[in-house]
């Protein structure tokens, strides 16, 4: 067997070891009740779409929906490596053999990378078909298939880019570009959008030859990993314990200034720590990422009138069950960490402290979600929904603090 080969095998013996190592995570996962969930978010979101499909309003957004949709997972181009921090040291000697385990990495990521891209392609043709579709749907498929070929080698082309500032501005530039590129199939006659496509290409390859770059991009690759598995026990940890990793940190400049409004008081200590915790940690990031994505979709389904308004209800439902178990994860961000019995901290406070923080984020997600649902819905002197809605989220506002302080006392007694 050769280097190559060894190499290779190397690459699946890793991939299957962490397939074992996640396997009991994914059953304790779909015990939780979990399964039912997405079971019946399927399921609401598959007669929503059908409904959609079958009345689709005159002024719907036809093109913006499609560019922001299949920017979304075609500019998406993950990179599973399964490398270790240690490979830096032992595997760097035999970096010119690294070729049959770096293509099978980009032929594995390809592969779980297009999935989402084809069925969220399928999902909007109906809709297309239903506007101009100038191009026919084939042709867009072409295009798109063209894009997500184009987001993986810039992609690459990003990891291997010596400054994190450039490859932050060209991953920036990618994403923008597909943007561009789509709306032009989407918008403008074939022979516009194949010659507005080329420009961009030629354009695009021109500024990737502009940045200094690594051959193999060692620590970015390890780096990549090592955050892809913390996300996954990060998500594993809504429903079990999971074993300590170290978790990612982040400034956030721009939500900084909110902790300045927690009073420097001995009776604050936790408020403190949770909420840099949910401002600076993956946890938020991911709030974040949803609250955004959820303001969209439910302003989209509002204004669309769809279920006349009753729609918005559902998916306002829908995203706040998510941010709640999301933002519950919080609890156990410090739960085994030793410093908290070293420093004398009043953990007598600890438990209303860590409510207070998670009442106020649960509010600021319920009350923003709310506003994006209701004012196009008033808009259109739809009164009912939003109503139903904000009677349904200040019950849940009132009953999730006891609930979280028998959840928080059960598992005290576990432990």
């Amino acid at each position: 067997m050769g280097a190559g080969q060894k190499l290779e095998a190397l690459w699946s013996r890793r991939a299957r070891a962490f397939r074992e190592e996640t396997m009991p995570y994914f059953r304790y996962m779909a015990q939780s009740g979990f399964t039912a969930f997405m079971s019946l978010l399927l399921i609401s979101s598959a007669i929503g779409y059908v409904t959609l499909i079958r009345n689709l309003p005159a002024d719907f957004p036809i093109a913006a929906t499609g560019v922001l949709a299949l920017t979304l997972v075609l500019c998406w181009s993950p990179l599973r490596t399964w490398l270790e921090p240690a490979d830096i040291v032992f595997m760097m000697p035999r970096e010119a053999e690294m070729n049959g385990y770096l293509g099978r990495s980009i032929r594995y990521s390809a592969l779980v990378s297009s999935l989402p891209a084809v069925l969220v392609l399928l999902l909007y043709l109906p809709i297309y078909n239903q506007g101009p579709a100038l191009n026919g749907g084939w042709l867009l498929a072409g295009a798109a298939a063209g894009l997500k070929a184009g987001n993986r080698w810039g992609a690459w082309r990003e990891r291997q880019m010596s400054w994190p500032g450039m490859r932050r501005g060209m991953r920036l530039l990618r994403w923008g570009l597909t943007a561009l590129v789509l709306a032009a199939w989407l918008t403008c006659e074939l022979w516009q959008a194949a010659a507005f496509s080329l420009l961009i290409v030629l354009l695009y390859a021109f500024i990737h030859r502009l940045p200094s770059r690594h051959r193999f991009p060692w620590e970015r690759l390890v780096e990549e990993e090592a955050r892809t598995r913390r996300r996954y026990y990060v998500f594993f940890g809504w429903f079990i314990d999971v074993p300590t990793r170290s978790s990612s940190i982040a400034k956030r400049s721009y939500l900084a200034w909110l902790l300045r409004a927690v009073p420097n008081s001995n009776r604050n200590t936790y408020v403190y720590l949770y909420a840099a915790s949910l401002l600076r940690t993956e946890i938020g990031g991911i709030v974040i990422r949803l609250l955004a994505i959820g303001s969209l979709v439910t302003y989209w389904i509002a204004d669309a009138g769809s279920l006349d308004g009753w729609a918005a209800f559902i998916v306002y439902g829908l995203f706040m069950a998510v941010l709640s178990v999301q933002i519950g994860g919080l609890r156990h961000i410090h739960r085994y960490t030793v410093w908290q019995h070293v420093y004398p901290m009043p953990d007598k406070q600890r438990v209303a402290q860590y409510v207070k923080v998670d009442r106020i984020a649960i509010v600021v997600c319920a009350l923003l979600l709310w506003l994006f649902a209701a004012v196009p819905l008033a808009l259109e002197s739809v009164y009912i929904p939003s109503l139903v809605s904000a009677g349904g989220a200040v019950t849940f506002l009132l009953t999730r603090p006891a609930r979280l302080r028998r959840r928080l006392r059960v598992e005290a007694e576990e432990e």
